[in-house]
C-alpha cells in the first residue's frame, strides 16, 4: 500500500488532514474494502487489502497536488464517509444497478455524530453548504466521462491492485502526466501534457470498465446483496449494521447462517452462458462507468477521443462490449 500511496504525495505534504485520520469517523473506512466484497471471493486476487480510508487518502494526495486547496483536500478525504459495508453492493439491495447512489448516507448524517470532526471542520473553515454541493470542486468530482481525483484512483487501483494489469512504473508515469486544464465548459479539469500519455490512460480506462460492466464484478456484487437481504430477512442483521459493524464480522455472520457462502468464497470459476441457468444467476444491466480525459495539444485542449484515432474506436468497443445474458457459479444452487 504505502508504494502505491507514495507515489501521489507531494513533497509539501498537507499536514492539516492528519487530525482527520483518527477520527472514529475516518477509522470506520478502515474496514470497509473498495472492491465491494470481491476481496471475499477467490474470483479475484487483490495485491493486498485496499479499503475506502486508503482509498479516501489517495484521493485527498490527489486533489491537494493538483489544487493546493485546503478546503477541496479535506472534503476529498470526508468524500466516502457515508458509505455502507460492501460499498456498491448495498445500492443493490435497492434495486439501485444502474446509478448506484442509494446506499450512502449524507455527509451531514455521518457527522452530526462524531463531535471530534466537527470541531475539526470548524478549525478549518469548511462550511455545511460545501459537505452539501461538491459541485464546486470540480477536481475531486465530476460528472462522467470527466475525469476528477475519485474516479482517477479508481481507474489507477483497478488495474494495479485489483485486476494486476498494470505495473506502478506505469501509474507514476501516467499520474506524473497529469495536469490541470479548462475544458470545454470553462471549468477546471485534470488532463494529460502528452498525447501518448493518454493513450496509455486510455488502455487503463478499458480494463476498468468493461470489468466492471462484466458478469464476474456484477455476480459478486448481487450475490453480497442477496445474502446481505436474506440475512436482514432473517434477523440475523440489520441495515445498521452495515454501518456500526465490520465487513469481516459481517462475513462471519454469513459464514454461520448460509451454506453458500464458503461455496463463494472458494470458488475460482464464473460460468458465463446465454441460456438461462436452474439456480442462483446474474442477468441485469449495471452502471457503465468511464473516463475521457482532456489532452493538451500544440493548438488547442481537447478529449483524447477526438485527437486519437486508436483511442476513439477503442472507447466505440467498450460502449458495444456486452458479457453473455447469464452468469451462476456452478456450485451455488441458492443463497
Amino acid at each position: 500500500m504505502n508504494q502505491y500511496l507514495n507515489i501521489f504525495i507531494d513533497e509539501n505534504y498537507p499536514k492539516f488532514i492528519d487530525k482527520y485520520l483518527s477520527t472514529k469517523t475516518l477509522k470506520r473506512l478502515k474496514n470497509i474494502t473498495q472492491f465491494c466484497g470481491c476481496d471475499y471471493t477467490q474470483l479475484y486476487s487483490p495485491l493486498f487489502y485496499y479499503t475506502r480510508y486508503d482509498h479516501s487518502l489517495v484521493v485527498a494526495h490527489m486533489t491537494w497536488h493538483f489544487t493546493h486547496e485546503k478546503k477541496e483536500t479535506i472534503l476529498a478525504l470526508l468524500h466516502d464517509i457515508g458509505t455502507p459495508c460492501f460499498a456498491h453492493c448495498i445500492d443493490y439491495v435497492f434495486g439501485d444497478y444502474l446509478n448506484q447512489e442509494s446506499s450512502e448516507k449524507s455527509l451531514m448524517e455521518i457527522i452530526n455524530k462524531d463531535k471530534e470532526l466537527q470541531k475539526y471542520l470548524k478549525e478549518d473553515g469548511v462550511t455545511l453548504d460545501d459537505l452539501n454541493d461538491y459541485s464546486h470542486f470540480p477536481i475531486l468530482e465530476n460528472k462522467s466521462p470527466k475525469l476528477c481525483t475519485d474516479r482517477l484512483d479508481g481507474v489507477l487501483h483497478t488495474c494495479y491492485i485489483w485486476l494486476h494489469t498494470h505495473s506502478l512504473k506505469e501509474i507514476k508515469e501516467v499520474y506524473n502526466n497529469l495536469t490541470v486544464l479548462e475544458n470545454e465548459e470553462n471549468n477546471k479539469e485534470i488532463g494529460f501534457k502528452d498525447i501518448d500519455i493518454a493513450k496509455k490512460f486510455v488502455e487503463m480506462v478499458y480494463v476498468y470498465a468493461k470489468e466492471l460492466q462484466g458478469n464476474k464484478d456484477k455476480y459478486v456484487m448481487k450475490y453480497i446483496s442477496e445474502i446481505v437481504k436474506k440475512a436482514v430477512d432473517q434477523g440475523v442483521l440489520t441495515l445498521e449494521d452495515l454501518y456500526k459493524k465490520k465487513e469481516k464480522e459481517l462475513c462471519e455472520i454469513f459464514a454461520s447462517n448460509f451454506a453458500s457462502w464458503e461455496k463463494f468464497t472458494q470458488t475460482t470459476t464464473i460460468n458465463n452462458t446465454d441460456t438461462e441457468p436452474k439456480q442462483f444467476y446474474i442477468s441485469f444491466a449495471t452502471k457503465k462507468r468511464n473516463a475521457i480525459p482532456l489532452v493538451k495539444t500544440p493548438n488547442s485542449i481537447k478529449r483524447i477521443s477526438e485527437v486519437s484515432k486508436e483511442s476513439e474506436e477503442k472507447y466505440q468497443k467498450l460502449s458495444e462490449f456486452k458479457d453473455s445474458k447469464y452468469a451462476y457459479i456452478k456450485e451455488i444452487k441458492e443463497i
